[in-house]
């Protein structure tokens, strides 16, 4: 087996061996060892060899889609191997150019969008708030995926397909393995977790099983490193997992795929002078069910998704009850129309419901326990009704045209509207290519504690992207521009009418003497948010965004890799002073008259992470460690006020945290 760019190794104990390369429709070589050079790499290419076949049979593989501006990501090398990703497949994305995710969440942002705009798809079927450990605000540590189930993952920076709906930014899809190459038992125990996964053949080449459950606690965590966590007292955690696949007769399969949460959180946390405790429970269990049958020249998709989730929050005398419903159902055709052109067509039904029952401070800066409370309910739903069009063309070797529609069906007064989309790719030549795409794109905002509605919200999007690719180097560059609209909450007090941002990225890649590779990536952005018709930094507002790692690669000595991050800090909104407040007898805090003129300082951070793979016989061993923001940089997060305002010092972002594990990996059960 090959890893993503085709790259292996074999341990040679005899030279008079030969080495047998062999494909499926390739002429099968054989190469005497004796002819090898070892001290430089080798490229085997094979000779096709055609064959007639009675029948053409489409495999549901990449999406037709891979011709936008796509990034299809390795789980080993871009997850397990990415100081960044900490395991964890959404976090891997954060090294990525694209990638504006600066808050340290799991939550994708993409070329400057905020989370709430991008979607995040498993097997077809919208997953929203795909984080663990979150808040009402939505921001997470963690995905909800294990990387072992994962078989590809696709991020889709900007103009994401509209074989997707509901997103107006960005697109990360994920899909689950649909075939199972051994069976295989992970035992794995860290500093703050232990678990197991388990995969399992239950016919050869028929349907197999994947079943995990890992419970989380945070004794030894928090205890070693105490003061590194001043917000956090404790968390416990625990998921479980079961994806099972089958064939149906020889031309239908079908995938299940089971999640359950029950995770809770107690730490401190601090509003305007109140300083407190806070709680946050949360139960989760979503389905995703797929059905595929295959035809001559085309596959049929039935997608279905079923989401219950209930979160508690307490800080304070705010108290938060929220109940979410998703049923998620699509129906589409794959359709090979001719040699040079394949169409996706379909249709697609996304119902919500949610539920909020709140104890809401009377006076928003009053947040004590004794202080006086008002209580909220609120039951909202929302239909999402479309259908849509999605074709590639390849013209001819060179270039390659592509384009979707996409359109609600109003349901209850809704607003209609049509998203579109065109692509153009030029192939420069075997190393290298170009694409055009711009397009303008729909979708309602997730509802929650500071706004409880369903916003529709829309951008317009222009990009070009530049792709090089060497035998050990490779560079990407962009451009793009956004214009969105749509109320977006910022704050509990203040919203974002429009935004527009405009960027410039860069990445380059290099990997050199066999065990090292090193990668750089910059980007300029230039974004300004709109607040009762007068301009402001937004957010994402960055001079520079470095990402740089350095890794090194020797399975025979270890794995060590380093990531470095740095921007500059982001626009806020200063409290200048504070008036005392009779009714309350608490200091009412006095706002900046100019909105987002002061300025957090430069975020800096390095991580350092080490693994050991020990083969043994029928087992493996690794061991790991992890160390976040090795030099304990005091990056600012959040102002922390004084009494009356007149004084103010600042949380922090993590600072420097331990983590180490092993995994034990028993194959061919």
């Amino acid at each position: 087996m090959t890893d993503f760019d085709g790259n292996f190794s074999l341990p040679i104990k005899n030279s008079n061996d030969t080495l047998i390369a062999s494909y499926l429709s390739y002429k099968t070589k054989q190469i005497p060892l004796k002819e090898f050079n070892f001290n430089e790499k080798t490229i085997i290419v094979l000779d096709e060899k055609p064959h007639s076949l009675q029948e053409v049979v489409i495999k549901a593989g990449d999406p037709i889609s891979e011709q936008f501006a796509v990034t299809k990501m390795n789980i080993l090398r871009d997850v397990y191997l990415n100081p960044a990703s900490q395991g964890d497949p959404l976090k891997a994305i954060t090294l990525l150019p694209v990638s504006t995710t600066t808050n340290e969440t799991a939550n994708p942002s993409l070329r400057g969008s905020s989370a709430d705009r991008s979607r995040v798809m498993l097997n077809g079927v919208q997953i929203y708030n795909p984080v663990r450990a979150s808040n009402l605000n939505n921001q997470g540590f963690f995905s909800l995926f294990n990387p072992e189930i994962i078989d590809n993952m696709y991020v889709y920076a900007t103009n994401p397909p509209l074989s997707f709906g509901n997103t107006s930014a960005g697109l990360v899809e994920i899909q689950t393995k649909h075939n199972l190459e051994r069976n295989e038992l992970q035992l794995s125990t860290t500093l703050a977790s232990t678990g197991f996964f388990l995969s399992q053949k239950i016919k050869k080449d028929f349907s197999f099983i994947q079943v995990y459950s890992n419970l989380q606690f945070s004794d030894a965590y928090v205890g070693i490193q105490k003061s590194k966590l001043p917000t956090v007292r404790n968390f416990y955690t625990t998921d479980a997992g079961l994806n099972f696949h089958t064939k149906i007769g020889r031309k239908g399969e079908l995938n299940l795929f089971n999640y359950y949460i029950d995770e809770s959180f107690k730490g401190y946390g601090q509003s305007f002078t109140y300083q407190g405790n806070v709680t946050t429970d949360n139960q989760r269990l979503f389905t995703v069910t797929n059905f595929k049958y295959y035809f001559q020249r085309g596959v049929l998709r039935v997608n279905n998704g079923i989401n219950n989730s209930m979160r508690k929050f307490e800080f304070g005398n705010l108290n938060s009850k929220q109940n979410d419903k998703q049923i998620y159902t699509s129906i589409d055709y794959k359709w090979h129309f001719t040699d040079n052109m394949k169409l996706q067509f379909g249709i697609s039904h996304d119902y919500h419901h949610h539920k909020f029952e709140d104890h809401i401070p009377l006076f928003y800066y009053a947040l004590s326990p004794s202080s006086k409370t008002r209580f909220s309910e609120t039951s909202i739903d929302n239909h999402i009704l479309e259908a849509s069009l999605f074709t590639n063309w390849d013209i001819n070797d060179a270039f390659t045209l592509s384009s979707g529609i996409r359109s609600n069906i109003p349901i209850n007064n809704q607003q209609y509207y049509l998203s579109s989309q065109l692509g153009l790719k030029y192939r420069i030549n075997n190393t290298q290519w170009l694409l055009l795409s711009g397009g303008k794109y729909h979708n309602y905002s997730i509802p929650n504690l500071n706004d409880k509605n369903y916003n529709l919200s829309s951008s317009h999007q222009i990009a070009l992207d530049y792709s090089y690719q060497l035998k050990n180097t490779s560079i990407k560059a962009a451009t793009y521009f956004k214009n969105e609209s749509g109320s977006q909450a910022i704050t509990q007090f203040l919203s974002a009418e429009k935004a527009s941002t405009y960027g410039i990225e860069f990445y380059v890649e290099h990997n050199f003497y066999k065990h090292f590779k090193v990668s750089f990536s910059n980007a300029y952005i230039d974004q300004k948010i709109t607040i009762y018709g007068e301009n402001y930094p937004g957010s994402n507002d960055y001079n520079y965004l470095i990402r740089s790692s350095f890794q090194y690669t020797n399975p025979k000595i270890f794995t060590l890799s380093l990531l470095y991050i740095s921007r500059p800090g982001t626009f806020y909104n200063d409290i200048t002073n504070g008036v005392l407040d009779n009714q309350t007898n608490l200091y009412r805090p006095v706002f900046s008259e100019t909105l987002y003129d002061v300025q957090y300082k430069s975020y800096n951070r390095i991580d350092l992470s080490i693994s050991k793979y020990i083969p043994l016989k029928k087992s493996n061993l690794i061991g790991f460690l992890t160390l976040n923001n090795l030099l304990d940089t005091q990056n600012q997060k959040e102002p922390v006020y004084n009494t009356d305002y007149s004084s103010k010092s600042f949380e922090f972002y993590q600072l420097r945290g331990l983590y180490f594990g092993l995994v034990w990996q028993i194959i061919d059960l």
